[in-house]
């Protein structure tokens, strides 16, 4: 069972893939949304002595994908052009890092809902169908690296469109976000539509984000503080889903890492 953290305060790629070593665990996930490591002025040079540096620290790289301003719903045509050209890029530098995986977020679309009404379902199948053929424009280039999508704001059209693209056979894998799970930042109450999509599709499952949350600072919290019910998720285990410890900073990842490990009663070993 392979295990990382999210490295968003590293100085660099190579500080980032120190402190993978130094803390013990198996890979790095750097965030493209941190300016430091956009990779669009990397030549292949870099990019060769990044995976080299890596691979003789015994440290695999994966990425998150750049996604709080932007999305896989977007259908403007110029600005669709642009997302779909920058994470074709992201794809292209990550297969010469030798990246496992890239995590995206799905996003959301425009609605506007009618008064006495809670959504608007005017253009759902149009947005079903948008989402469905960004994401398979993705895959079809992604080389050796899996593209992931994570339970982030999935809705009915964000289900349908993933179900669809796994059913049809598209490299698409899934990314399952522990606290995201939760309706509410009480962490009372589980999303069933997502639970059971997962449970549904848990062959497909290639990373787990794992943090913890809690009134007072909602999600990201050092696991063991906060309301998590992290037992549920250990039916997913297997030697394919990879364990990223979504806490910052490092240090914080490593005790969470230390906590689950008592919490599951298992050993994660580099």
């Amino acid at each position: 069972m392979k295990t990382g953290y999210h490295a968003v305060y590293s100085k660099d790629f190579f500080d980032g893939i120190d402190d993978a070593r130094k803390y013990g665990f198996d890979f790095v996930q750097f965030d493209l949304g941190v300016p430091k490591f956009f990779l669009n002025g990397f030549t292949n040079q870099n990019l060769e002595d990044i995976s080299a540096y890596a691979n003789d620290k015994g440290v695999t790289i994966t990425f998150h994908a750049p996604a709080d301003n932007v999305g896989l719903f977007c259908d403007f045509p110029i600005i669709r052009k642009g997302i779909l050209g920058e994470f074709s890029l992201i794809l292209e530098k990550a297969n010469k890092l030798n990246a496992r995986h890239i995590t995206f977020h799905a996003g959301n679309y425009s609605q506007f809902k009618k008064s006495g009404t809670k959504k608007d379902d005017s253009n759902t199948s149009y947005y079903e169908q948008v989402l469905y053929d960004n994401v398979r424009y993705l895959t079809e280039r992604c080389g050796d690296v899996l593209v992931c999508i994570e339970n982030f704001i999935w809705g009915d059209v964000s289900r349908r469109a993933i179900k669809r693209l796994i059913d049809d056979g598209n490299a698409l894998y899934l990314t399952l976000d522990a606290a995201k799970l939760y309706s509410d930042v009480t962490a009372t109450a589980i999303i069933k539509d997502d639970y059971e999509l997962f449970i549904q599709y848990k062959d497909y499952i290639r990373e787990m984000h794992i943090h913890d949350m809690n009134k007072e600072f909602k999600s990201h919290q050092t696991v063991g503080t906060g309301t998590v019910d992290f037992q549920l998720f250990k039916q997913f285990l297997n030697n394919n889903v990879y364990l990223n410890f979504e806490i910052r900073p490092v240090e914080a990842a490593k005790t969470s890492k230390d906590n689950l490990s008592s919490i599951w009663e298992c050993n994660f070993a580099v």
